[in-house]
C-alpha cells in the first residue's frame, strides 16, 4: 500500500489517487509560480503527451537544467498536483552518474 507507481499520463488521468509520472519539463513554455504553486507542463517521452503541473513550493535549484522530472501526486481538476519532485540533472562530467535531487513538499 505504500507503493506509488510510475504510470502514463493517460493513466494517471484516470486514477483519481497518488501515482507517479514522469517527463520532460516543456521548455517552450516558461514556469509560473503564483499562489504558492510551482506551474509547470511535462512532456512523457515516447507520446509526447501534456500534462499541466503544479507545485506546492519554490522551483528546485537546477530545474531548467533537467533532464527528467518525476512528479509524484494526483490528477485532479486537470491537472496534477504534485506533493514532490525528483529533478534528474545532467553531470558536469561526461560519463559521470546522473544526479538526482528530491523536493518534496513541506
Amino acid at each position: 500500500t505504500n507503493l506509488t507507481p510510475y504510470l502514463s499520463f493517460a493513466k494517471a488521468k484516470t486514477l483519481g489517487r497518488q501515482v507517479q509520472v514522469m517527463g520532460k519539463l516543456n521548455k517552450s513554455e516558461q514556469p509560473t509560480h503564483e499562489g504558492g504553486f510551482l506551474h509547470f507542463t511535462l512532456i512523457e517521452e515516447g507520446t509526447n503527451e501534456t500534462m499541466a503541473v503544479r507545485f506546492k513550493g519554490a522551483k528546485p535549484q537546477a530545474f531548467d537544467q533537467a533532464i527528467s522530472i518525476t512528479a509524484t501526486g494526483e490528477y485532479k481538476n486537470g491537472e496534477f498536483t504534485a506533493d514532490r519532485l525528483l529533478v534528474k540533472c545532467p553531470s558536469k562530467y561526461q560519463g559521470e552518474k546522473v544526479e538526482e535531487k528530491d523536493y518534496s513538499a513541506q
